[in-house]
């Protein structure tokens, strides 16, 4: 065993060492050549740290849930954080619709593996956006940061006959109405992915290489821990090589060809972001340099305050649902829908 795990890390580190000098490559040559689908010359660009000013929110939702023998019985909360920002600091801060909202419930039956799943994240989606949308009608803050993407994933897209496919359209709705109201309200919605898995960047970057071992099974952030410097950016790309055609994308109608991305990397010591936006609004660099300054503060973990608070008030804690699952107990006694999973009773160990 010690001997195995030495062959491994032989090899993690020499594939980080190719890694590590096919992106340096790349910085080199940036702006050298021509990437048909990116939508600056440059690949790296720095990003300055700028006084933040105004109102700035954030939306996250927490989840808790049980597959029972009867039906999937979900939990969900969605809060808003609103900072005021004078000269980079927070001086005020207020929560949407409160800084402890109700939960909200859902319960679906008959469900196989795969819709017990597409209905916890669509659940989740359909809080935090329809959440968000309301928040900038009322308040209409400079920006809106969302944790995690400003799109459908296509692990939340549905087959055609699925029981989750009028939810999925539900969801699909309250993107729309989202898009729609940070752009009147003149609103920049954000979405900051943390752990992205995407390759787009390396895909863009791929087709220009001479099958380059460098490339090989890794993600846009793990190649790019290695290419950018703390305080750069890549260059502007668009979420798909062609919306029309993307699985997912091709579901938000007009809106599919305004969501565009860069990765950030804020400080030396973590990993980049994934930042992704809707073209028009704002310039790459003043998205950049937001995000960059509310990121920058902490040396090993590069991640907006305003979306941390958001997270942990909208977190939810295990015991919330035992109280609902007792409630539902005392009211329907022993019943079979009720039973947990034998996977979740195990009395032997």
């Amino acid at each position: 065993m010690p001997d195995r795990l030495a062959e491994i890390a032989a090899q993690i580190a020499s594939t980080e060492a190719q890694r590590q000098e096919l992106a340096q490559r790349l910085r080199f040559n940036s702006g050298k050549i021509e990437y048909a689908e990116t939508l600056e010359r440059e690949l790296v660009h720095k990003v300055p740290v700028v006084m933040v000013d105004g109102t700035i929110a954030a939306v996250d939702g927490g989840i808790v849930g049980e597959e029972l023998h009867g039906f999937n019985f979900l939990l969900m909360r969605a809060v808003g954080a609103l900072f005021t920002y004078q000269s980079s600091k927070a001086v005020s801060h207020a929560y949407f619709p409160s800084s402890l909202p109700p939960m909200q419930y859902d319960v679906r039956s008959g469900l196989d593996s795969h819709d017990v799943m597409l209905h916890n994240s669509l659940f989740r989606l359909k809080g935090e956006l329809s959440l968000a949308a309301s928040l900038i009608q009322k308040h209409s803050p400079a920006y809106l940061m969302m944790d995690g993407s400003i799109a459908p994933l296509l692990s939340d897209k549905p087959a055609e006959d699925s029981e989750m496919r009028p939810l999925y359209d539900e969801v699909l709705s309250a993107y729309q109405s989202l898009y729609e109201s940070s752009w009147k309200a003149n609103t920049t919605l954000l979405g900051v992915i943390k752990d992205s898995r995407s390759r787009r960047f390396i895909d863009i970057v791929q087709k220009h290489s001479q099958n380059e071992p460098g490339f090989a099974h890794t993600s846009d952030t793990n190649f790019l821990y290695f290419m950018l410097e703390a305080g750069e950016r890549t260059c502007a790309f668009s979420y798909s090589s062609s919306s029309s055609k993307h699985p997912v994308l091709k579901d938000l109608g007009q809106w599919s060809e305004k969501i565009l991305s860069f990765y950030l990397k804020p400080v030396k010591d973590d990993r980049p972001l994934r930042v992704e936006f809707l073209s028009g609004q704002r310039t790459f660099s003043e998205i950049a340099s937001i995000v960059h300054s509310l990121s920058c503060t902490h040396k090993a973990y590069a991640y907006p305050a305003i979306l941390i608070e958001a997270d942990l008030r909208a977190a939810m804690p295990p015991d919330e649902f035992e109280r609902a699952y007792g409630s539902l107990f005392s009211r329907l006694g022993r019943s079979s829908s009720l039973m947990r999973l034998r996977r979740n009773e195990r009395p032997f160990r």
